[in-house]
């Protein structure tokens, strides 16, 4: 089998990432373009992360052209993929973060009409009161369940076009 000759697609990516310099290139930018969950980048991105890292910085001026520009564009691909990985573990961190906040507001909000109440809320009640949090903000509901009688409380949760 000649590497070289194998045809640009997916199913040889790996294989072609030990072919020749130039073939090497177009099979790390093949591998680049592919979605990043492929198991193809799952397999070649340690091999990759190693090889390219491993070489001492003092020993690439002495590497072919090609070699040495292997290594930089797949230093660089991983420095990207990392740079993903970091925003979107931030991300996520950020999106659980507001979910805690708006679960603690809910949960505060229940305790008061609760109290308010005299009873705890039902199932439907703590759904209605999660809608017009995000519906109508804390504030509102902050002001409407601080001026409202325990029926008129209860009516206002029951509800479904209340403002």
């Amino acid at each position: 089998m000649v590497i070289a000759e194998l045809p640009r697609v997916r199913g040889t990516v790996l294989l072609r990432l030990l072919g020749s310099p130039r073939v090497r290139r177009a099979a790390l930018r093949d591998l680049a373009a592919l979605p990043e969950e492929a198991w193809e980048r799952r397999v070649a991105l340690p091999w990759l992360v190693r090889l390219s890292f491993e070489v001492p910085e003092e020993l690439l001026p002495g590497l072919p052209s090609e070699e040495r520009d292997f290594i930089m564009e797949t230093r660089e691909w991983y420095e990207q993929w990392n740079a993903r990985r970091m925003q979107e573990a931030k991300e996520a961190e950020e999106r659980a973060q507001q979910r805690g906040h708006e679960l603690g507001r809910l949960q505060m909000a229940s305790r008061i009409c609760a109290t308010r109440l005299g009873r705890p809320l039902t199932e439907a009640e703590t759904a209605a009161l999660a809608e017009r949090l995000e519906r109508l903000h804390e504030n509102r509901v902050s002001e409407v369940v601080l001026a409202l009688s325990a029926d008129a409380l209860a009516g206002w949760l029951s509800d479904p076009n209340a403002s």
